[in-house]
């Protein structure tokens, strides 16, 4: 698989939802976002998310080879691989967790209760309360890579909100030695101090023959046009200016995020986006105007990349 050009380019990335196994709005998203000129999907390490994806495209009425595709893995204890869980025994069947779950990952259940679809849950924690349990969803890095081999597969993430670095090499090593692309780490510095953070960088792409793409994490899955989540993101991605290594910024990051690294003059090669991204097509798409969700969508990559 080649590599992303960092020469000039700057690229779009669109987040379905780390643990987003639902196929149908990947294949939705993917259709939409493809049309309004994304480059890369970032989707969960599932073969028939990846599927998803390329039909998505290829419905949209464009090649799917002409598209990146990249697969993340979390670490234990982080966020991104945490399912939610219904306590009936605590719940009082309030279904304020119905309403709150962006991803439409709760409906009501037989027996009265709320319902989690596990397909559809991203651990975004919208819906945290006493009677709502998370538990760490982990994917067999070596299984996975059988399963994507051969497939168009470009990018390899490792999803770091955790300080547990003796699980952070394993799986990092695992994917070096598994995968044959491009390679990046996201990392949540709420962690990390600074002097922390570029230990663990460098450490890391030490391991790595190749440039390694870094994405500065801000405030992860918060999908809201703010600025302050946005100003996280851009201060996290300052701390690497001087690593000469590809750069993303991520978490938080909206239409705001491109205005704000121009004006702090930070060096970026893109700007992935999730939570916002599907935020604002998320209702015409069920209404189901695709040329609508659309518009909308070009708006916000035309906004990131011209």
């Amino acid at each position: 698989m080649s590599n992303l050009s960092f020469d000039t380019e700057k690229y779009f990335k669109l987040v379905l939802g780390l643990g987003n196994c639902s196929l149908d709005n990947i294949e939705q998203l993917c259709n939409v976002y493809a049309q309004a000129g994304a480059d890369i999907f970032d989707l969960s390490p599932n073969i028939k998310s990846l599927k998803a994806a390329q039909l998505g495209v290829k419905k949209a009425g464009l090649n799917p080879y002409d598209f990146k595709y990249c697969v993340s893995f979390g670490v234990k204890g982080d966020s991104h691989i945490k399912k939610a869980q219904i306590n009936t025994k605590k719940c009082k069947r309030c279904y304020k967790c119905v309403s709150k779950c962006p991803q439409n990952a709760i409906v009501m259940g037989e027996n009265g209760y709320p319902k989690v679809l596990t397909e559809k849950c991203i651990g975004c924690r919208r819906c945290e309360k006493s009677c709502i349990d998370f538990h760490d969803y982990e994917v067999n890095i070596k299984d996975t890579a059988k399963d994507f081999k051969g497939e168009k597969l470009d990018i390899v993430e490792l999803h770091i909100s955790s300080l547990n670095k003796k699980d952070i090499f394993k799986k990092w090593e695992t994917i070096l030695d598994n995968f044959d692309c491009q390679k990046s780490i996201c990392i949540d510095r709420s962690k990390y101090g600074t002097e922390k953070l570029i230990k663990l960088v460098r450490e890391m792409t030490k391991l790595n023959s190749e440039p390694t793409i870094i994405q500065a994490d801000g405030v992860p899955m918060s999908g809201m046009e703010s600025l302050p989540c946005t100003l996280q993101a851009i201060a996290h991605a300052q701390i690497y200016k001087d690593l000469n290594m590809p750069i993303f910024i991520s978490g938080g990051t909206n239409s705001f995020t491109r205005e704000l690294a121009d004006k702090f003059e930070i060096s970026y090669n893109g700007i992935t986006i999730g939570s916002y991204a599907r935020a604002i097509v998320k209702d015409a798409i069920t209404c189901g105007d695709i040329k609508l969700a659309v518009e909308i969508a070009k708006r916000l990559v035309d906004n990131v990349k011209n």
